[in-house]
């Protein structure tokens, strides 16, 4: 039997629709917000300088180095009557052109230690083996005993500045040092009473060119 035109148009008009409904997209999920990272703080090195005062004085010969650094060393340690670099000269052997030895220096600032009332002081020469050795004598006498350290280094090669090729030894004194990862040594050079601050590492290399000597005075 045959359908009338009016069902076959209906019938027609279905099987077109179907298919645009069935393929109707789905409405999308809304996007997860993103968390946001805050970038972490810098890190902020603290680091600090530990120094004392010692009363200076220009060395008043070209090979007084010693009698001027030694003045400057007993300074922390006698208030009173300091020796002058004459006296300190006689008591350390201190002769032209060679000017002082290391033994020399030792019993010449043993004398004025005893002389001027401060006994209860002994003069200690120390040698560093190493960097490190070398930066820990100064953080203890300076940062804990409160005294200051003689160094000898080479006319030609201190620790700041160009260097030249004189081998000739010359006393200077350490009052203090910073610390953090690059540390800095605080010098005081009699030659022509200066103040001066030079890197840790360049400070040790012209220490040890000079043969490692270290003279600091600590309680008995």
């Amino acid at each position: 039997m045959s359908h009338s035109p009016r069902i076959a148009a209906l019938v027609g008009a279905v099987a077109v629709t179907m298919p645009l409904l069935a393929a109707a997209p789905a409405h999308a999920a809304p996007a997860a917000p993103v968390a946001s990272v805050a970038a972490p703080a810098p890190q902020v090195e603290i680091t600090a300088t530990k120094s004392i005062s010692i009363k200076t004085q220009e060395q008043q010969t070209n090979y007084w180095c010693a009698p001027a650094a030694g003045r400057a060393l007993l300074s922390r340690l006698i208030t009173k009557g300091l020796p002058n670099q004459k006296q300190l000269a006689k008591w350390m052997g201190t002769k032209s052109p060679s000017g002082t030895s290391a033994a020399g220096l030792r019993n010449g600032l043993r004398k004025a230690l005893q002389t001027y009332g401060s006994g209860s002081y002994d003069v200690v020469p120390l040698s560093p083996g190493s960097q490190a050795a070398f930066y820990n004598s100064i953080k203890s006498a300076v940062g804990t005993k409160k005294v200051a350290v003689i160094f000898r280094v080479y006319v030609g090669y201190k620790p700041w500045g160009g260097h030249y090729n004189d081998k000739e030894g010359h006393f200077m004194v350490v009052r203090g040092y910073t610390t953090g990862s690059k540390p800095k040594i605080l010098w005081w050079d009699p030659a022509d009473n200066t103040y001066h601050t030079a890197p840790l590492a360049s400070s040790w290399t012209s220490v040890k060119k000079a043969g490692h000597w270290e003279i600091v005075a600590a309680k008995r």
